[in-house]
């Protein structure tokens, strides 16, 4: 045993207190900031992510929405459900297209040859299940078309993803869309058979006579 060292008698518990400068105190601390930072990089590259996500889809609307709406100028009321339903359709099917192409690609030559853009295929096909799933299930994530100042604000949005705070986001799913065009039609219904109505006859008419 070193000179000047005992080992601790039986049952005994050596305090050993490690100086707040020490290697190991700042191996630790180093560890600890790594861990922190990493996940915050993650924490943020996450939302960021999410938000550039949000962002393109919500671009593609904007670019598309005239494909939807009958009028020539769009104003917000002239978008409808029906138009939101459709437009979020054309979106969820927007690599159909590419997507036929590249099983066209593949179906050609040997059985046994290695898929062409097999990655690609790949990340479609996961993008539209979960898109998909979304807009089936508890809603797909867009803008709330019925907000008018959202949907007024949208209109003249210019892409900036900085800008998408000063929007009101909301989740819509088909059931909720469908249901929707079915209460305008019901509206519509109404008012029309408001104006089909004759106007009232003045009874003081029929008194004169």
């Amino acid at each position: 045993m070193a000179k000047g060292k005992h080992a601790p008698a039986a049952g005994a518990v050596r305090d050993k207190v490690l100086h707040p400068n020490s290697r190991k105190i700042k191996k630790f601390q180093k560890n600890e900031i790594h861990r922190y930072n990493v996940g915050e990089r993650k924490v943020v590259k996450g939302a960021g992510q999410k938000m550039s996500q949000l962002g393109e889809r919500l671009a593609w609307f904007r670019d598309h929405l005239h494909a939807v709406v009958e009028e020539t100028t769009i104003s917000p009321e002239s978008i409808t459900a029906s138009c939101i339903l459709e437009l979020v359709n054309g979106y969820l099917s927007r690599f159909d297209e590419e997507l036929e192409q590249i099983k066209m690609k593949n179906s050609i030559g040997a059985k046994n040859k290695r898929r062409l853009h097999a990655p690609r295929q790949d990340a479609i096909e996961y993008t539209q299940k979960i898109e998909r799933g979304e807009f089936e299930g508890c809603g797909l994530e867009m803008i709330d078309w019925f907000d008018e100042q959202t949907l007024e604000y949208f209109l003249n949005w210019g892409g900036e993803i900085r800008f998408l705070q000063n929007m009101k986001i909301a989740r819509f799913n088909e059931k909720q869309l469908v249901q929707r065009i079915e209460d305008e039609k019901s509206r519509s219904s109404r008012d029309n058979m408001i104006t089909d109505q004759p106007p009232p006859q003045d009874p003081t008419s029929k008194m004169d006579l």
